[in-house]
């Protein structure tokens, strides 16, 4: 039977979702809790999964971290109401939410081409020879 104080699969992945989206904004949980009207150890609470977040702190959340409410149930499979095993690092989700910001279309493709390019040499290089 499971533990019932374990914090909920899903309330645990809204709250990664949330730290991951506002550590890709540079947002300490600090300004988040001023945000909504909370303590940063109340945010860091919702950011474990150990507390759950209502749903006006849900629309509130999605309104001072600018992204939809869907963004906050990202890896949550709706029709199993299920958590698979996250495939993407925080640094790719950095990356990825700065790299929509550059205006330019053609300093996207560039900088699209160097991280292709970097991760092929990467995968090319033998351990011994890395720097």
């Amino acid at each position: 039977m499971p533990n019932p104080k374990a914090p909920n699969e899903i309330d645990v992945t809204v709250g990664r979702n949330v730290r991951q989206i506002r550590n890709m904004l540079g947002m300490s949980q600090e300004t988040l809790g001023e945000k909504l009207g909370l303590t940063f150890q109340q945010v860091q609470k919702y950011e474990k999964g150990i507390n759950r977040i209502s749903a006006s702190k849900l629309v509130a959340m999605s309104q001072a971290l600018d992204c939809s409410i869907a963004q906050l149930f990202a890896d949550v499979d709706a029709s199993t109401n299920t958590v698979p095993v996250p495939t993407v690092s925080v640094a790719a989700l950095k990356l990825a939410g700065q790299f929509d910001k550059i205006a330019s279309a053609s300093q996207r493709d560039a900088v699209a081409k160097l991280v292709t390019s970097l991760a092929r040499l990467d995968a090319t290089q033998s351990p011994l020879t890395d720097e």
